[in-house]
């Protein structure tokens, strides 16, 4: 027979808890308080400690870049550079990517809006052309950043822009194209005049005219930015008039007016990327201008949600500017003078006329 002191101390163990002859309970998770239970509904919410080890929520969007470009991919300047942009963003930031080219204008609107309603989220209008077909579509899909290179637009939500600034890479190929001429007579090949061609061909005037002022400027616009033909013939009648170097800003259309000076053996000068390879023994240099840089980060903003729907104007300060590389022709005291002049530029000591607002 138990005796009573024996169930009283019995009593008292299972009173504090004591462990009794059972299997090992198994753990409870507790739930979770009200607050943290409705943020977890949310899609911003950050996870709990587990959570995260176990599963990372990425911070970043998934981008699905789709690029419109007025001329071919493959042009060796404006528009490839645009295309190696976009690879470099499929590369480095794991997006999606395509592209349409050689988009005719009435066609902008419509290639671009289908892009948004196949569910790409970076759109960009690769130049001053697509002002009117960006602004059209970005209203009517505020989730999607919608990016001009080479205009001004921005709406202050969804639509950027990217512009390279206006006349300073002009303005230095104005100063060695006056210091290598020798009639003093200097052209310019351009595709259009709309306002950026026309800033930095309006510099590189000012250039020429304070480093050489015997020298005088022509200029002539083909009214297209593949036709090679036409610039071509455009350079060819420069040269017949006694020009000797030849600045040439047309997309495409730069291989004619090169393969003019290469033919009729006088100097050329080319734009966006370096076009020495397209005559070596003519092309003193190139105004590169890296739409590369711009599409990477541009990007990069979007994915981080940095955009800001503002117009960004960005140079040789920024590092998406610079001088290429300078032929063997070019005397070493004027690349210095050159080299130098880059640097005040970049640091604003020159005033350019013609700033594009």
């Amino acid at each position: 027979m138990v005796s009573i002191a024996l169930l009283a101390v019995l009593g008292l163990l299972v009173a504090c808890g004591a462990p009794a002859a059972a299997p090992t309970p198994t753990p409870t998770v507790a739930k979770p308080t009200a607050t943290v239970a409705a943020a977890a509904a949310t899609p911003t919410t950050v996870p709990t400690p587990a959570k995260v080890a176990a599963t990372p929520t990425p911070t970043a969007m998934k981008l699905k870049v789709a690029l419109v470009t007025s001329g071919p991919i493959n042009d060796g300047g404006w528009n490839q550079s645009a295309y190696e942009g976009l690879q470099e963003v499929k590369k480095k930031l794991g997006a999606e990517v395509a592209n349409t080219e050689n988009t005719k204008q009435a066609d902008q609107e419509q290639i671009i809006r289908s892009y948004a309603n196949r569910g790409f989220n970076v759109i960009f209008g690769h130049g001053f052309e697509y002002a009117d077909s960006l602004k059209a579509v970005a209203k009517d899909f505020p989730k999607v950043e919608f990016v001009q290179i080479g205009g001004g637009e921005s709406n202050g939500k969804n639509l950027s822009s990217f512009l390279f600034k206006a006349g300073e890479m002009g303005y230095l190929m104005g100063f060695i194209a006056a210091k290598m001429t020798k009639t003093n007579k200097i052209g310019e090949v351009g595709a259009m005049e709309i306002p950026t061609i026309a800033a930095d061909f309006e510099n590189f005037k000012i250039a020429v005219k304070k480093y050489n002022p015997k020298a005088t400027v022509v200029t002539a616009y083909t009214g297209s930015w593949e036709d090679i033909g036409k610039a071509k013939e455009a350079a060819l009648a420069q040269i017949a008039t006694g020009v000797d170097v030849i600045l040439a800003n047309g997309d495409a259309a730069n291989i004619g007016a090169i393969d003019a000076a290469k033919e009729k053996n006088i100097y050329a000068m080319g734009w966006t990327k370096d076009q020495t390879h397209l005559a070596p023994k003519h092309v003193l240099t190139s105004a590169i201008q890296s739409v590369e840089a711009i599409v990477l980060k541009s990007c990069t903003w979007a994915q981080e949600g940095k955009l800001g729907g503002k117009n960004y104007k960005v140079g040789i300060a920024d590092g998406v500017s610079a001088l290429g590389p300078m032929g063997p022709m070019i005397p070493k005291e004027i690349q210095d003078e050159a080299k130098q002049l880059e640097k005040d530029l970049a640091a604003g000591k020159i005033e350019l006329k013609t700033e594009f607002k």
